[in-house]
């Protein structure tokens, strides 16, 4: 009797079609699919189906990490089946709505999670990549480019990637984003905001929103009094060569001078 108990999991997955006798998953139709993140260290849940207990048979999720795969199965009519690991358990909502409880998570947890929650009537599917979210490190710095002038906002290093935005007062569109996949699965997100020449006294921020911030977004400043085009930057050198020309040029005079007139003195 107990073994048949914990075989029964098993067979739901390998024909989870016979679970259900009131109705079948069309196989033409393909499995929803989506991505979700969650903070490491905190607690994820996971739902596959917004249906209650009042209408359902069973639910059962397959899970993939790495190659490892487990299986957490509830049902109306059998016992429940749970070896994975981690404390992943199936839990219920206060209207009855099942989903996935994951203490802890971290990058671990990564990983494939399918669940299939068969109900009076039919059944749903839902194929879900499961990560853990990084936050980006936000910081702004004056770029040249072809002569013209940039201010740009990076967001390095997060996953989910953020999205950038400016708070201008020219009303620029002249805005090109660069997204760059790293090689840890993180994504560093670039903002080039083209500078006007008569704006580097004007307020520039650059605003990033990212999905567990928990104000939504964050926003860094940018000196725009710290550009200077090549011109500016050739006139100044010269200056500074020049002056470095004529006070060589006065100490020389003056030390010559100065052994000038001490021999005419011992003359």
């Amino acid at each position: 009797m107990e073994v048949g108990r914990i075989i029964l999991p098993f067979l739901a997955l390998l024909c989870p079609s016979s679970s259900s006798s009131a109705g079948q998953l069309n196989d033409s139709q393909a499995p929803a699919l989506r991505t979700e993140y969650f903070a490491e260290g905190k607690d994820a849940n996971i739902s596959c189906s917004n249906r209650t207990w009042s209408d359902a048979l069973h639910f059962i999720w397959k899970i993939n990490i790495s190659g490892v795969y487990c299986l957490i199965s509830e049902s109306t009519k059998n016992p429940p089946h749970n070896n994975c690991t981690g404390g992943k358990t199936l839990r219920n909502t206060t209207n009855g709505e099942s989903y996935l409880h994951i203490p802890h998570f971290g990058v671990q947890d990564e990983g494939t999670y399918n669940c299939e929650g068969v109900f009076r009537g039919g059944a749903e599917t839902v194929n879900i990549t499961v990560r853990a979210a990084v936050t980006p490190v936000l910081s702004t710095r004056l770029e040249q480019d072809s002569g013209q002038r940039f201010a740009v906002c990076s967001a390095a290093g997060g996953k989910p990637a953020a999205k950038l935005s400016w708070e201008e007062m020219w009303g620029s569109s002249e805005v090109t984003e660069r997204s760059t996949q790293n090689a840890d699965g993180t994504v560093t997100v670039e903002s080039w905001l083209r500078v006007p020449d008569d704006g580097t006294k004007d307020k520039l921020t650059c605003v990033a929103s990212y999905l567990f911030w928990t104000r939504g977004a964050s926003t860094a400043a940018v000196d725009l009094t710290e550009i200077r085009d090549a011109g500016s930057l050739a006139g100044e050198l010269w200056q500074v060569i020049m002056i470095s020309f004529f006070f060589v040029l006065s100490l020389v005079i003056v030390t010559f001078l100065s052994i000038y007139m001490c021999l005419e003195r011992h003359n």
